[in-house]
């Protein structure tokens, strides 16, 4: 048994090593056919079949049977795929892969304008391949190169600097946009002198011929030849203007300008509710005082620079007069109609008997202002300089009424008003009419007397006689 096993065994061993014997080896080379450099991860198929990629080294072994000629196929990014038949004894082969061509597209725009620069000269050298165009109409060219190479560029163009660059190829076609600065731009920028900010819609003048006007950030763009000298001159509203005369270098790409605020005269004039002059009010301009006003209540000021400020008049006895104004392109003349100030006004109602007088209506210039509280006295607020008058009813009083007159300036001010109570009528009648019926009683009762006393002396006067 175990005799027929060792038996088995070499069999099978004679056997594999016949096999062994009648395969072949094939090491496959991949490599660029103009550099020779070996190409890594190159797929490679045999009978359609994907069997592997090459190594680092640009390499790959296929081990077969050695009975039939095998269909080889090698792909790789880049490359025209390379395809033939190799003979079946045959152990090593070299496939020389060519490139791929793609389209290699350059645009080029204008950096100051955006637009397309047409007639642009645009020259590539690289793998082999020296080739140049010029840009059309819509600021394009192309070329036919090699994937994967490497390309210097270079732009020309009539008045712009030149650009150099260079350009990889991939494995697909590629779109590169430049761009190209004017050689003769200048750029200037206009900013308020004070603030920096950049002022919009500043014009600007080249030898008195009008150039254009700044945008939203203060710039202009200028072409202009370099090595020559001109006269600017820049203008805003309610700036004062630029002007000078420049010589611009070969170097000078960017001129920075700042403008002053133009002034102008601002006059204020106070004026009461009487239309009567307001002397001594101070005036203020976002909120530093400029002054006060003279006997004719004015205050000129000179030189206040355009823009928007916050006019403040005061005056004491008069409410605060405030207003914003625009100054700009010509002087002022403001006017500022003072109100008289309000004080604190507190109506007393008080009985004969200096006791407060509670529920009493006051009533102000004819209209009803209020009612007093348990204290006897009623709130408000009055203007000033000005006289009220005042008066108070209640039931069981007589009604009063005063002439209050309130100063200019007045913060807090006391009208007292004294009420005498009323009589009332029918009990002044009825009291009246007690009285008289006593009197006449007592009328009554004493001729009663007396005539009681003439006939008690009559019969003894008979009987004397």
């Amino acid at each position: 048994m175990v005799k027929r096993r060792l038996i088995i065994a070499l069999l099978v061993s004679c056997l594999l090593l016949c096999c062994t014997a009648q395969a072949v080896t094939l090491r496959i080379s991949v490599a660029d056919e103009k550099t020779g450099s070996a190409l890594v991860d190159a797929s490679i198929y045999v009978d359609g079949d994907y069997i592997g990629s090459t190594a680092s080294d640009g390499t790959y072994s296929y081990v077969h049977s050695g009975k039939k000629d095998l269909r080889l196929k090698v792909v790789r990014s880049g490359y025209r795929d390379w395809l033939d038949y190799v003979g079946a004894d045959r152990t090593g082969i070299v496939v020389n892969m060519a490139r791929k061509d793609e389209i290699l597209t350059f645009e080029l725009y204008d950096a100051g304008t955006l637009r397309p620069v047409v007639g642009a000269l645009v020259r590539i050298e690289g793998d082999g391949v020296s080739s140049s165009g010029t840009s059309g109409s819509g600021g394009s060219t192309t070329f036919t190169v090699r994937a994967g190479a490497l390309y210097n560029v270079e732009v020309r163009a009539s008045g712009y600097y030149d650009l150099s660059k260079t350009v990889q190829m991939e494995s697909s076609d590629r779109l590169v946009q430049y761009w190209l600065f004017s050689s003769d731009l200048l750029a200037v920028q206009v900013r308020d002198g004070a603030t920096s900010v950049p002022i919009e819609g500043a014009e600007v003048f080249v030898d008195g011929s009008r150039a254009g006007a700044t945008d939203v950030d203060g710039r202009l763009p200028l072409h202009l030849q370099r090595e020559k000298r001109y006269s600017l001159r820049i203008t805003a509203p309610d700036y004062q203007p630029y002007q000078e005369e420049r010589y611009l270098g070969a170097g000078d790409v960017f001129l920075p300008v700042h403008l002053s605020k133009s002034a102008y005269p601002v006059s204020v004039t106070a004026f009461c509710e009487a239309m009567k002059p307001v002397e001594g009010a101070e005036v203020s301009l976002n909120g530093t005082l400029q002054g006060k006003t003279n006997q004719y209540g004015r205050l000129a000021l000179s030189d206040i620079h355009a823009g928007t400020y916050e006019l403040l008049v005061r005056a004491p006895g008069y409410e605060d007069w405030s207003v914003t104004r625009q100054i700009s392109g010509k002087g002022e003349d403001i006017v500022a109609d003072l109100k008289y100030d309000r004080a604190s006004v507190t109506v007393r109602v008080e009985g004969p008997d200096r006791k407060a007088v509670a529920g009493a209506v006051i009533i102000i210039d004819g209209r009803t202002a209020g009612v007093t509280d348990s204290l006897g006295c009623f709130k408000t607020a009055l203007t000033t300089n000005r006289v009220y008058a005042v008066a108070a009813a209640r039931d069981g009083y007589q009604n009063v009424s005063v002439d209050a007159d309130i100063p200019l300036g007045t913060a807090e001010f006391t009208v007292p008003l004294v009420m005498e109570q009323a009589v009332n009528v029918w009990v002044l009648v009825a009291g009246i009419g007690v009285v008289t019926a006593v009197i006449l009683g007592a009328i009554f009762m004493v001729r009663r007397r007396q005539a009681g006393q003439s006939r008690s002396r009559s019969p003894r006067g008979r009987d004397g006689l």
